[in-house]
């Protein structure tokens, strides 16, 4: 994988540095959240759950917030979805299936919500989104049903 506690080191100050800059700017909060995530991720990786659930919960956090103030734009409640997949994936590997299946169930109640407008995006487009939003969707039912050692699971959801 390379040299992992250098990513960490990189991505917490990245982390340090887009915590400083204005909250209202939606690319400064997805690149901030995306860090999160990707700490989480080594975290994750590295066996080491509870720190990974820590980072992938700040950033759920910080995408939540995006939401509430951008609740329109679908790519944000994408990856509000997302987040609460990986948080869910933690919790299951921790033993935690309740937290772990309301989880998932909120990450599919999500992707469930998300409509388009077909005034706002060209057929091509539209047809393309569906079928990633379908694919996604899939993808947490399937997640939230596995059972089996994490080793044996690759982890699905990785942040853009």
């Amino acid at each position: 994988m390379g040299d992992a506690s250098s990513a960490v080191s990189y991505f917490e100050e990245s982390v340090q540095f887009l915590s400083k800059l204005p909250k209202d700017d939606m690319e400064i909060t997805h690149t901030l959240s995306v860090s999160l995530n990707k700490i989480g991720d080594l975290k994750y990786y590295d066996g080491d759950l509870q720190a990974a659930r820590s980072y992938y919960f700040k950033s759920l956090d910080v995408r939540r917030d995006v939401v509430n103030q951008n609740s329109k734009v679908p790519s944000q409640v994408l990856d509000v979805a997302v987040s609460l997949a990986k948080v869910a994936d933690v919790d299951r590997n921790l033993g935690e299936e309740k937290l772990a299946t309301d989880g998932f169930q909120e990450a599919i109640d999500l992707l469930e919500s998300l409509t388009l407008k077909s005034e706002a995006s060209g057929l091509e487009q539209r047809t393309s989104l569906e079928a990633n939003f379908q694919i996604n969707k899939n993808k947490l039912r399937q997640q939230s049903e596995i059972d089996g050692p994490h080793e044996e699971r690759q982890h699905e959801f990785r942040c853009k």
